[in-house]
C-alpha cells in the first residue's frame, strides 16, 4: 500500500487515500496503543484506527495495510511471527476477497476468501509438491477440482466436504485411467 496525499485548493485541507503499492515511510504518522496489545502508527479517525497504517503487535506480528474502525479493512499484509504470511484483502478484521496465505514450509494458497476461509476460486500448494486447483467452500475442497500428486497421479472430478465425490476421473503416472464415480473419497467399482 502506498499512501498518496492530494491537498484541497479550496479547503487547504491534507486528503490520504490508500494504493496498492509499497508503504511509502515518508508519511507523517501519529502512534498509539490499541486493544490487541500493541502499537499503531497511522491515520485515525475520531481516534480509531482508520485510514493507511501499521499495527506491530507484542508478540511480533505485523500488520501494515488498510484499516476502518479499528478493523483490517482494505488491502494490507499481515506477517505473524511464526512466519507465516498473508497479502490481500480485508473486510471487519477478515481475509475476505482475493489474497495469499503462504507458510514457512512452503505451502501456500493463493485465491479467494470469504470470513478467513478459503471460498471461491482457489489454488492451494502443499510442501511435498501436491497441487489443488478449484472450487473452495468453508476452508474445504468442495465443487469441481483438480489434484496433482507430486509423483504424476491426477484426480480430475468433484469434491465434496474435502473428500472426492461424485463424478471424476484418476489418471495414474503410468497412464492408467479410471473414470467413474467417488464416494467419500473412494472409488465405486
Amino acid at each position: 500500500m502506498k499512501k498518496l496525499k492530494i491537498e484541497d485548493p479550496k479547503s487547504r485541507k491534507l486528503n490520504v487515500i490508500c494504493v496498492k503499492s509499497i508503504l511509502d515511510e515518508s508519511v507523517v504518522s501519529n502512534e498509539g496503543h490499541h486493544s490487541h496489545s500493541g502499537v499503531y502508527e497511522g491515520e485515525r479517525k475520531a481516534g480509531k484506527m482508520h485510514g493507511f497504517g501499521t499495527y506491530t503487535y507484542t508478540n511480533g506480528t505485523k500488520y501494515v495495510g488498510c484499516w476502518k474502525e479499528n478493523m483490517m479493512h482494505g488491502e494490507g499484509v499481515l506477517l505473524w511471527a511464526s512466519g507465516e504470511k498473508y497479502t490481500g484483502s480485508w473486510q471487519n478484521d477478515e481475509k475476505y476477497g482475493y489474497g495469499i496465505y503462504t507458510w514457512p514450509d512452503g505451502e501456500s494458497y493463493v485465491g479467494y476468501w470469504e470470513h478467513d476461509l478459503k471460498s471461491g476460486q482457489g489454488i492451494y500448494t502443499w510442501s511435498d509438491g501436491d497441487v489443488y486447483t478449484g472450487d473452495w467452500i468453508s476452508d474445504m475442497r468442495h465443487g469441481h477440482g483438480v489434484y496433482v500428486c507430486n509423483h504424476g497421479d491426477k484426480y480430475i472430478g468433484q469434491w465434496v466436504n474435502d473428500l472426492r465425490h461424485g463424478k471424476g476421473m484418476y489418471i495414474e503416472a503410468n497412464g492408467e485411467v479410471f473414470m467413474g464415480e467417488y464416494k467419500e473419497d473412494e472409488r465405486i467399482e
